[in-house]
């Protein structure tokens, strides 16, 4: 009996430990787009199928930003005006249109939908 216990116990710490780290490195579906200006010229970049609850730095430093965001992932993209994922902070739904150009962002976060 204590034989039987003892297996069940390490058997759920196990699944709990894998859940747990597959989780840390899922990455959202779809992709993040925007442009940046490259010696006057206006280049669109994508993010595909990007890390979920990683900070990811889309600008070079800070000075310049990206502009004309567009969130086809399914997570939420929590998009940020400093590098590092810092400063004022705007939610992107999933799926959403393209942002205006007057939105100017430096970093991004993805998050998903649910915790289910």
């Amino acid at each position: 009996m204590r034989l039987r216990r003892a297996l069940l116990t390490l058997a759920s710490a196990l699944t709990l430990a894998l859940s747990v780290s597959t989780s840390a490195y899922a990455e959202a579906t779809g992709n993040f787009s925007y442009f940046a200006d490259d010696n006057g010229v206006a280049v669109q970049h994508k993010l595909d199928d990007p890390p979920l609850n990683e900070c990811v730095d889309v600008a070079d430093d800070e000075t310049v930003y990206v502009y004309k965001v567009q969130n086809t992932t399914d997570a939420y993209a929590d998009v940020y005006e400093n590098l590092t994922c810092g400063g004022t902070k705007t939610t992107l739904a999933p799926l959403s249109d393209e942002q205006p150009e007057t939105l100017h962002i430096r970093s991004v976060r993805f998050r998903p939908t649910s915790t289910s």
